[in-house]
């Protein structure tokens, strides 16, 4: 059998840090993640007979018409093609509220939508000639019994038994915002694949002799949820059944977004350091650009980006460095403090310096070892 697992798309998300016509431009990108999704599963050579999208497939629960006929198109797309589509609910995409899009829409969506509020068998499918066993739920509140989920179910049927929740494996977090999942409860149940969503990296993980698989958020969101860029996909033998689970991906195009980090202390000056910036220029590209070091003059992280921005699609500068003008060098010199010792004694040894590079090593040993006492209980 072959599967491919979705989960977190989030579509109808929209960036609030863009300008106006390029938040357009990036939410427009990134809804159109389920049509190149759709567009790789009909292809013959992905050999795909399940789409099984696991939580999160839209931004909130209830998302605007246009965006909710588009998907159901696209699912449409493979029903029609004779591929089998599951759709769990999510926490973002929640099915509680009653404008929830899955009650508004549940009784035409494509394929199987899972409506259970507690662990059970939602669906059975037939794939090529053998049984597909697919256990899960839809949270909803005042029905799902979070702290019940002790015991999860599996019949003795024969065929491929899978899991799929949207839900964190083995949290140990104060609070999270979703349905809590016991990897040692798992996998007693003995589940031949367990496919998740919420977690937005690619995990593979595994509950007793069963594979697990947080397939990942596919698009950038942010530089702390930059996306995976590919599919996952699942392949599962009936016969060898757990010990034949292959996970294979697929890359898709995506908007490049890349994170660079320039140190402030190769630089003598502005104008130096706005240009080793704009070497990493790119209009079409989501730029994090994070300032370290030590620099010789003062930098203003939010001026840098204005200026830059328009040399890239988005372009986010952050600071990590350590400045300290010579007014602030004079005060710490004069404190009866470590610090205050540590700059007299290498300000001295900046005096005995013979050559100007030699003074210049000082001056950066004594910035970096300043910057370094900063995060120190040094006084």
């Amino acid at each position: 059998m072959h599967i491919l697992h979705l989960a977190d798309l989030h579509l109808g998300w929209e960036p609030r840090n863009l300008p106006d016509d390029k938040r357009k431009q990036r939410r427009q990108e990134r809804d159109r993640l389920l049509e190149k999704t759709v567009d790789f599963a009909l292809k013959r050579e992905s050999e795909t007979q399940v789409v099984l999208i696991v939580g999160d497939l839209f931004e909130n629960y209830n998302p605007e018409e246009k965006l909710v006929r588009h998907v159901m198109d696209q699912l449409s797309r493979l029903t029609r093609a004779g591929l089998q589509v599951v759709t769990v609910p999510g926490n973002h995409d929640e099915i509680t509220y009653r404008e929830s899009v899955y009650r508004r829409y549940g009784d035409n969506w494509p394929g199987t939508l899972v409506r259970n509020p507690n662990p059970d068998l939602s669906v059975t499918l037939e794939v090529n000639g053998s049984k597909l066993h697919i256990y899960s739920l839809a949270y909803t509140g005042g029905l799902t019994n979070v702290s019940g989920l002790q015991k999860f179910p599996r019949n003795e049927e024969e065929g491929i038994h899978l899991a799929a929740f949207h839900g964190s494996l083995d949290w140990t977090g104060i609070a999270d915002r979703s349905l809590p999942l016991d990897s040692s409860l798992l996998a007693q149940a003995e589940y031949d694949f367990i496919a998740l969503g919420h977690y937005h990296s690619h995990i593979e993980k595994k509950a007793g002799s069963a594979k697990v698989l947080y397939p990942g958020a596919i698009e950038f969101k942010t530089f702390h949820d930059r996306g995976t860029g590919y599919l996952s996909n699942v392949k599962l033998d009936d016969k060898l059944k757990g010990s034949n689970v292959r996970i294979e991906t697929y890359s898709v195009d995506v908007r490049e977004n890349f994170s660079k980090k320039i140190d402030l202390s190769n630089y003598e000056n502005p104008e130096e350091l706005r240009q080793a910036c704009s070497n990493f220029a790119d209009e079409e590209a989501m730029v994090q650009i994070t300032l370290t070091g030590t620099p010789r003059f003062p930098v203003n992280p939010e001026i840098l980006e204005d200026e830059l921005a328009p040399y890239f699609f988005y372009l986010e500068v952050k600071s990590e460095a350590s400045y300290f003008d010579e007014s602030f060098l004079e005060s710490i010199a004069s404190e009866p403090t470590v610090r205050g010792a540590y700059v007299r004694r290498m300000r001295e040894k900046q005096k005995e310096a013979a050559t100007d590079q030699e003074k210049d090593v000082m001056e950066q040993a004594l910035l970096k070892g300043l910057a370094a006492l900063e995060g120190s209980d040094a006084r």
